[in-house]
């Protein structure tokens, strides 16, 4: 994955909590369909002591949008395209766990169709944010 530039390791407590029910994070806040673009998948248990752990990861998440991945009975592993990406991918891994249990305590949430987070990852990683400076209308001039 020579694309990555950063990778983040925690042990947050709500998306630990999901990675020790082997469970994925479902895609049921826009919030993740912009960040992750998926659920957040689970990796496969591994031993610590050796390659499996990054073995893993990258077979999950090799062909994922998602920048995060639960690793089976562990936690959280985010890449990112530098060390910044991937902090605030762990961020929200933890953010939206916590929300998305939050949510199923009050009865089971209602997941986002798949063209709607496709359309909402599209925009969030293509067009939303600022606009570089050279090309932003309300930008003033620097004076010299």
């Amino acid at each position: 994955m020579p694309e990555v530039g950063g990778v983040v390791h925690t042990h947050s407590t709500y998306a630990s909590a999901w990675a020790a029910r082997g469970e994925a994070v479902p895609c049921v806040l826009t919030a993740m369909a912009d960040e992750f673009g998926a659920e957040i998948p689970v990796g496969p248990f591994a031993l610590i002591g050796d390659d499996s752990i990054g073995r893993g990861i990258v077979e999950t998440l090799r062909g994922h949008r998602s920048p995060a991945v639960l690793m089976k009975s562990h936690g959280v592993f985010t890449i990112g395209k530098d060390a910044k990406a991937a902090v605030k991918a762990a961020v929200m891994c933890e953010d939206v766990a916590r929300t998305v249990h939050i949510s199923r305590q009050l009865g089971e949430p209602l997941p986002i169709a798949q063209d709607d987070i496709d359309r909402l990852n599209h925009r969030y990683q293509n067009v939303y944010g600022q606009q570089p400076a050279a090309r932003c209308p309300l930008r003033r001039p620097t004076p010299p």
